[in-house]
């Protein structure tokens, strides 16, 4: 999908709206006052209360304040208090060039919040299932990578997320220098998944979401890490 056709589903569907309404949500609630810079800003829906918001994506369209790669920011250094990224992280070529980045324009005590696929038992086999996005559990976090400014920046592994915040997340503070993980929690278990997500279809009608939303609170601590569909984590920059 390009981006018109992510903006067509969104204004489309109402329980895809009120779904992520939930989880811009989730994330306003951990920002730290201050300037926020959101990677991946393409159709435009985030806002925040307080503080400036610096919208960037690969690609220009209305919305977006400053076309550029995320790994390659161009922004002084602890300039912003928040970065945030939905669905973005796994898209990227060199991940950890993109956490040396926010680690230089982020103000200490500045936060990297991120909503991205999570890959459990149930996701990974439905996601391999109905979603071309790749889930590659063997990737590397430590091997050479270079940027190829030519490759399609729709093109994703899905398992970077979880590879990075969950299986291997002790691997990761050795290797990013300047964060802690303030929190990597699952979200997501029916709601997301019956929706649809940005396909035309949708197996959930907008007057159940927010009480399957509801529902899936109550038991995300015991089912998430067999079941949920996405991952929220929360890094956090050294004060020193």
């Amino acid at each position: 999908m390009q981006l018109e056709d992510y903006k067509k589903q969104w204004n489309k569907k109402p329980v895809l709206r009120a779904i992520y309404s939930d989880l811009y949500q989730k994330i306003e609630n951990v920002t730290c006052s201050g300037d926020t810079l959101e990677i991946g800003g393409g159709i435009g829906n985030l806002h925040v209360r307080a503080g400036r918001l610096i919208k960037t994506d690969i690609q220009y369209s209305i919305g977006v304040d400053v076309v550029t790669d995320a790994q390659q920011l161009p922004f002084d250094n602890e300039v912003f208090s928040n970065i945030i990224l939905f669905d973005v992280l796994h898209h990227l070529q060199c991940p950890l060039l993109f956490f040396a980045e926010a680690r230089r324009v982020l103000k200490p005590g500045g936060r990297v919040i991120m909503v991205e696929p999570g890959i459990t038992p149930v996701s990974k086999l439905l996601y391999k299932m109905g979603h071309e996005e790749s889930v590659e559990m063997g990737w590397d976090m430590n091997a050479p990578c270079e940027v190829d400014v030519d490759k399609n920046p729709y093109d994703s592994n899905q398992a970077i997320p979880t590879i990075l915040f969950k299986r291997d997340s002790k691997l990761f503070l050795e290797t990013v220098k300047g964060f802690k993980i303030n929190s990597s929690n699952w979200l997501s278990l029916f709601a997301y998944p019956l929706s649809g997500g940005f396909k035309s279809w949708s197996l959930l009608p907008s007057k159940w979401v927010h009480a399957v939303l509801r529902i899936e609170e109550k038991i995300l601590p015991f089912l998430g890490g067999l079941m949920a569909f996405r991952l929220m984590v929360v890094l956090e920059k050294d004060e020193s």
